[in-house]
């Protein structure tokens, strides 16, 4: 007990004594630096050369923590940086970079001399970026950016869906930024929310981008490309038929300009998307002789409700261009799209539409056209989806829309040997038999 004693109280004089020896050495570096603000010293002359710059006035590296709120100005100035070169240090970073940007937890590091003159100020907005403030010979401040060098490794992720996708791709220690590149990919051929089953398993063949970090080791960045994808039902998997998985895979077609191709080289992207928006469910079918939930009377429900909570982006299902935007009677604030071949989209009972939004616009596959709301005949916050062929209307649960551009057949070849390797790679093709054992 007494020894524990002893080593506590020695822990504390030890502690105490390292927080005398910094408090002098502030002092002194405060007092030293008043000094020369009201001596300052005669001009030295220094070689071009760095490494004599460096040689004749020694710095000390400061590294320092943001806290939330706090700003550049604040954290040089706790830092005992002069005033003058706070201000030019500030301005010099503005030229590749906001200091509003800094982000509270990074962290800055500053080396600063005797007279707390600013020589260099370091700062990471990213791992694989890094912004600098300089000093030159000439005692100008300068800033430059640099961008290090990411390594790509390949991974594999398999797994099985037990509740949602989302869980089994955290489940297989991967982020959500992963999920949302493989759904990007499969989006026009699988509705997330409607089509997914407990049992249903996926494969992903994907890049990790990394850093070189301190002593030898990576840190990773971000998710690289996705260089293969399948989505394998429950029913085609207890049939063996790998031919109705639905897999993508990445090609440059032509050089220089990728995307994602079935097994047969056909494009995924195809002219309309399977829903509008992420929902949690599909509140009312398309069907003829539906009782409709507020006039209370058999009326034709010539679309899909998918119930979303109230504020869920909407977004366009295929390129077109604005035909109506505003009060639509039942239909309440509505968008309708007019699109290649006759085909045309309405959007129903939106909170508010997307940011100056109008008639006549024109619209991309995916992009911001409103926001789930309850206006109109709504008995709760939900989208209201119909589909048009020709005037007439049509299930938009159950078209199938044409893809894109195939894949042109002189690179079918070199597509065919890519497909294999990957498939090959995903555990999608049986290993090769191995060889005869000579006689």
């Amino acid at each position: 007990m007494q020894k524990t004693k002893l080593f506590a109280t020695l822990r504390v004089i030890a502690g105490n004594l390292a927080l005398f020896i910094l408090l002098l050495i502030f002092r002194w570096l405060t007092a030293k630096q008043e000094l020369l603000h009201s001596n300052p010293p005669p001009p030295v002359h220094v070689a071009a050369d760095t490494t004599a710059f460096a040689a004749v006035v020694p710095t000390i590296m400061l590294e320092s923590t943001i806290r939330y709120g706090e700003t550049l100005a604040n954290l040089l100035k706790d830092c005992a940086v002069l005033p003058s070169d706070i201000t030019r240090a500030i301005s010099a970073l503005q030229k590749i970079f906001d200091p509003r940007d800094l982000r509270a937890g990074h962290s800055i590091r500053v080396a600063i001399d005797s007279t707390g003159a600013l020589h260099e100020l370091i700062y990471h907005p990213s791992p694989e970026i890094s912004v600098r403030v300089e000093r030159e010979t000439s005692g100008e401040l300068i800033s430059r950016a640099d961008t290090l060098a990411l390594t790509p490794e390949v991974f594999l992720l398999t797994g099985k869906i037990e509740s949602t996708l989302y869980e089994a791709v955290l489940a297989g220690g991967e982020k959500p930024d992963l999920l949302l590149d493989f759904t990007d990919i499969m989006q026009w051929d699988i509705d997330f929310f409607y089509e997914t089953q407990r049992g249903d398993r996926f494969r992903m063949l994907f890049e990790k981008l990394f850093v070189a970090a301190p002593g030898g080791k990576k840190e990773f960045v971000r998710y690289g490309r996705i260089l293969a994808a399948s989505y394998e039902p429950q029913q085609a998997q207890a049939t063996g038929a790998t031919n109705e998985f639905i897999t993508a895979f990445y090609f440059q077609s032509p050089p220089g300009k990728g995307g994602y191709f079935d097994r047969d080289g056909k494009s995924f992207q195809k002219a309309f998307l399977k829903s509008p928006l992420n929902y949690r469910r599909i509140s009312s079918f398309f069907s003829l002789g539906r009782k409709h939930p507020i006039l209370n009377k058999v009326r034709a429900h010539t679309g899909v409700d998918f119930a979303a909570d109230l504020g869920t982006p909407v977004v366009s299902s295929a390129h077109g261009t604005v035909k109506e935007i505003g009060w639509k009677g039942g239909y309440g604030n509505c968008v309708v799209i007019e699109h290649k071949n006759h085909f045309t989209t309405l959007y129903g009972h939106l909170s508010r539409f997307g940011e100056s939004l109008k008639v006549g616009d024109a619209v991309e596959q995916n992009q911001v056209i409103g926001y789930v709301g309850s206006t109109g005949l709504s008995t709760g916050p939900h989208l209201h989806y119909t589909m048009f062929l020709n005037g007439q209307v049509i299930d938009p649960l159950k078209i199938q829309p044409s893809s894109g551009d195939p894949i042109p057949a002189a690179l079918l070849p070199r597509f065919s040997e890519q497909r294999e390797a990957l498939l090959q790679q995903m555990g999608l093709l049986p290993s090769p038999p191995p060889l005869a054992t000579r006689q």
